[in-house]
């Protein structure tokens, strides 16, 4: 079963990660704008990239001066990666499962643990802990229009978990972090009536126009959940 959904994940985000026939190509953008304004300046620190897929985070995290280190399942995405960016060490595997021996100044988890169940996610959150004092994640959220229309719909795929912002804030902290920004993006995430992202219901345009004052309004309620936590931590 494992290794049928691990197949799932990869054929699934072969085809749509950040693919401009997802009708919420424009809301992911507007996350990774974000992001890039978000991420301190690297001066030469170390960074790790958790579920880097194509390569944007990595790409920014080295725009903003950081020695890149990414993790990824799809062996697809992995030889891309490794031909695009040649200095960065990207490992291949399950994060849970591989062995990371070295600490970072700080990790990025964008878009990633919606594809780990409720143990797996205890596990990345006791892994990360040990790995840095420095988190960006982003959730994908189950009590926004998006997560509640992919529930009624029957659109959640298998390898698909979805939780709410204070679930992943109580992970958070009981991993001894604690929580420094937050922002919400895609308050109105285009839907649409059959999967596959086919005959919409909601046009981009009405997002574009209600997204940039409901996301100041409505951060818990918006599609995509961004999170930035800190600790005290010593390198070994």
């Amino acid at each position: 079963m494992a290794g049928f959904v691990e197949s799932d994940i990869k054929r699934y985000y072969e085809e749509w990660w950040e693919n401009p026939r997802d009708p919420r190509d424009h809301v992911f953008k507007r996350l990774n704008r974000l992001i890039l304004k978000q991420l301190p300046p690297g001066d030469g620190r170390k960074a790790l990239d958790i579920g880097s897929g194509k390569g944007t985070i990595v790409g920014f995290l080295l725009q903003k001066g950081y020695q890149a280190a990414a993790v990824e399942l799809n062996e697809n995405f992995v030889r891309d990666l490794r031909q695009r960016f040649p200095g960065v060490d990207v490992i291949e595997g399950d994060f849970n499962a591989v062995a990371i021996d070295r600490t970072f100044d700080l990790v990025t988890a964008v878009e990633f643990i919606q594809n780990l169940d409720r143990d797996a996610l205890q596990l990345f959150f006791q892994k990360v802990a040990a790995l840095t004092g420095h988190l960006i994640l982003t959730v994908s959220n189950k009590n926004s229009l998006h997560g509640f229309w992919a529930v009624f719909r029957g659109f959640i795929k298998p390898f698909v978990h979805v939780y709410t912002p204070r679930e992943i804030e109580a992970l958070v902290r009981t991993s001894g972090f604690e929580i420094t920004s937050r922002r919400g993006i895609g308050l109105l995430t285009p839907i649409t009536l059959f999967s596959d992202f086919r005959w919409k219901l909601i046009p981009a345009w009405l997002t574009k126009l209600v997204n940039p004052w409901g996301d100041r309004l409505f951060p818990r309620r918006c599609h995509l959940y961004y999170l930035e936590a800190g600790k005290s931590f010593r390198k070994s």
